[in-house]
């Protein structure tokens, strides 16, 4: 029958936190670090986003890659005396496979590989500049076979994390924010009876945006913000960095575009669409790194929303 050994999985088992989530993000090139608009996307880039939210936020962001399905819930509630607390709930399924008797070939079971993430965030101004926050999270992967499966062991593995993060808006005559954030300070993750861990893939990203003073989109009632970011993480093989675009009109509908610098096969642009009206709000974003478009299937990454 087929079978996986525990150290195969403990070593891939923590990279799923380097992979991007959420549609305003990717349609940025995830240079967000210092965007302030984020919202509840904010807990899987920077906390510190969260620390000016206005209202409560209810949302659900969607991806299908060609690696994995993910999705995550999350729910945000500010208040102008304590700061704003959120909770996520995070889901990637690699999919299903078969399980098969090495002689006969016969399917003798379902072998399933899942991670999960829970979190929990806390973000506060600090003064009228600045905004502070952390995300606590609890990581698993569990790989497991139900049905006949024979040799095939229950895998499974856990760890915590923390990402900090911030936010300044500078004193400058156009105003200019700056954000930083530094993510998965944890533990290995420990996987049961494995001789070793796997540790967790730090980052440390930083950013700037800006709104460009363009009198013709003023007048046009329209916005144009750009923001830049580089990262380092050891996973990645050194420095990377990206570039964002989002063209706004009435604060309603936005057109984003940006571009991932990086080695490997990750680099590569996105684009992304959103629109969002009184409490409710669509947003939608694809990737097109070379990895996928050699296989054909660009990663799509959806978020909805509501604010009350």
């Amino acid at each position: 029958m087929l079978c996986v050994a525990p150290e195969a999985v403990a070593q891939n088992g923590g990279l799923f936190l380097l992979v991007p989530f959420g549609a305003r993000a990717v349609g940025q090139g995830e240079s967000v670090a210092a965007d302030t608009t984020l919202g509840t996307e904010g807990m899987w880039w920077n906390a510190a986003t969260l620390a000016r939210l206005a209202k409560r936020e209810l949302a659900i962001h969607h991806s299908q890659t060609v690696i994995a399905t993910s999705d995550m819930v999350t729910y945000a509630v500010p208040s102008k005396v304590l700061g704003t607390i959120a909770a996520s709930a995070y889901l990637v399924n690699y999919g299903d496979q078969q399980a098969t008797d090495a002689q006969t070939g016969a399917p003798v079971g379902t072998i399933t590989n899942r991670n999960y993430q829970l979190a929990l965030s806390y973000a506060t101004p600090v003064g009228k500049r600045l905004s502070a926050g952390l995300t606590y999270k609890f990581i698993m992967l569990r790989f497991q076979c139900s049905g006949v499966c024979g040799a095939i062991p229950v895998i499974s593995g856990s760890t915590s994390a923390l990402d900090l993060g911030a936010q300044y808006v500078l004193p400058t005559a156009h105003p200019i924010v700056v954000g930083a954030s530094v993510r998965n300070l944890g533990p290995a993750l420990q996987v049961k009876d494995a001789e070793q861990a796997d540790p967790l893939p730090r980052v440390i990203q930083l950013g700037a945006r800006t709104r460009i003073p363009v009198q013709s989109l003023e007048r046009a009632k329209a916005s144009l913000d750009v923001s830049a970011d580089v990262l380092s993480a050891s996973a990645l093989r050194g420095a990377a960095g990206g570039v964002g675009l989002s063209l706004g009109y009435l604060d309603q509908a936005f057109l984003r575009a940006g571009y991932k610098v990086q080695r490997g096969q990750g680099a590569g642009p996105s684009v992304g669409f959103g629109f969002q009206r009184g409490g409710f709000g669509v947003d939608i974003a694809r990737r097109f790194d070379a990895l996928s478009s050699q296989l054909g299937e660009p990663p799509t990454y959806v978020s909805l929303r509501a604010r009350f």
